[in-house]
């Protein structure tokens, strides 16, 4: 064999080797790609325990939106058809390697959803870093912003619910003494908004029934055809988890996404039923 053949061979092998590389490569990220986009609306029945007094109720929650405008057109178009009783936001408005930019269709997404059901939103970790637009975002389009701050919500039977907004406690921005009562203490059930579930370790000295949290996208990577769900961040990954004697922890798996892939883990639009 002439040497000429062999560097024609050795050529023809590398050329395939990268060729198998690439179709790996844009093949593995197109796919992650739409798993990303493939938004669902999955609905919870939660019993009357977590959250007591205050069923029937309807909650929507969304978080991570992480500034994807076409996913938050499709979740407020999902909560709309829901008709829930009360919306929340759950953080991560934005994605820190993106600037916010043409926030006038957030507003008018934003406003959609207040004109369905009372809406309330909370601060991500990643919020902080583009504070300005994030809460100028909120306030144009009339919803609250709870950080470090509490109201009173009238349930549709009457009842009374305590709605706790915390600053996230990644940033250091969680102040539970400015509104939280000490533990044994509320005389309403309290729906606690957290955007990062292992904050809940913090809060075991304050009132507080069902905790809504966001934070770790489910890990954006689920095993095949399971529904199981993967994350290093935090042992409560998708769903409703108990946390002590008479508290729990829902964890949505959020809207938008970190470099916008997923891999058998889609986002979801959570519609919780309290009986």
């Amino acid at each position: 064999m002439s040497n000429e053949h062999q560097k024609s061979i050795f050529r023809r092998r590398w050329f395939w080797i990268i060729a198998a590389l690439a179709v790996v490569y844009y093949g593995t990220k197109w796919f992650g790609q739409w798993g990303a986009s493939q938004l669902e609306c999955n609905t919870t029945e939660l019993p009357a325990e977590t959250l007591p007094g205050a069923g029937p109720l309807r909650i929507a929650f969304i978080s991570d939106l992480h500034n994807s405008k076409a996913m938050l057109e499709k979740a407020v178009d999902m909560i709309e058809a829901a008709k829930p009783d009360l919306i929340v936001y759950g953080g991560d408005f934005i994605a820190l390697e993106e600037r916010t930019k043409r926030t006038r269709k957030y507003m008018d997404e934003l406003r959609r959803l207040k004109a369905i059901a009372p809406t309330y939103a909370i601060l991500g970790n990643m919020d902080y870093e583009r504070l300005e637009p994030v809460t100028r975002i909120l306030e144009t389009a009339g919803v609250p912003l709870l950080r470090n701050w509490a109201v009173d919500w009238t349930a549709p039977n009457g009842s009374t619910i305590r709605i706790v907004g915390l600053g996230d406690w990644n940033e250091g921005d969680e102040n539970p003494d400015a509104c939280m009562k000490p533990d044994g203490q509320e005389e309403h059930p309290v729906l606690l908004l957290s955007h990062d579930p292992e904050s809940r370790q913090l809060l075991d000295a304050y009132d507080w029934d069902l905790m809504l949290s966001g934070h770790v996208h489910g890990g954006q990577i689920g095993i095949p055809f399971t529904r199981h769900f993967i994350s290093f961040r935090s042992e409560m990954v998708s769903g409703l988890y108990p946390y002590g004697e008479r508290r729990h922890v829902f964890v949505t798996r959020g809207v938008g996404s970190t470099w916008g892939i997923r891999f058998f883990c889609p986002p979801e639009v959570s519609i919780i039923d309290i009986k």
